[in-house]
């Protein structure tokens, strides 16, 4: 494999899709395998060994390890719950970029499927890896 080649891998199983990345200064959306592979490999480069976590549509956090290009489910993580995950994005980069916030009003009648697929489509519109 030469350098322009990076094998990235899922271990055990594959996240569901739309996926939320959490790397050290950003979140990121994930809509698919290619994405969520480039997302990660990009910023594992750039970071200081610090760990990101993708959280896919059921809530669950997937870890990824730069060193084995590798993205596994969290073995010890919990499910996320839909007021962390707004939390989450309310207090992030990306939200104070475009300027939306996400409301936490109503959450026993929105699905954290639902929830967490609107927030990728906010995040799509600010993702910047596209525009390099």
């Amino acid at each position: 494999m030469n350098d322009e080649q990076i094998n990235f891998k899922i271990l055990f199983r594959s996240p569901k899709y739309p996926a939320i990345v959490i790397t050290e200064d950003d979140l990121w959306s994930a809509s698919d395998i290619e994405q969520l592979g480039n997302i990660c490999v990009i910023s594992g480069s750039l970071e200081n060994g610090d760990e990101i976590k993708v959280i896919d549509s059921t809530g669950e956090e997937f870890w990824y390890l730069p060193e084995q290009y590798t993205l596994a489910p969290g073995f010890f993580a919990k499910k996320w719950t839909k007021k962390q995950i707004i939390e989450l994005y309310n207090k992030s980069e990306a939200a104070k970029e475009s300027g939306i916030q996400y409301s936490l009003k109503s959450l026993s009648n929105k699905k954290l499927s639902k929830i967490i697929s609107e927030i990728c489509k906010i995040l799509s519109h600010n993702n910047r890896l596209d525009a390099d």
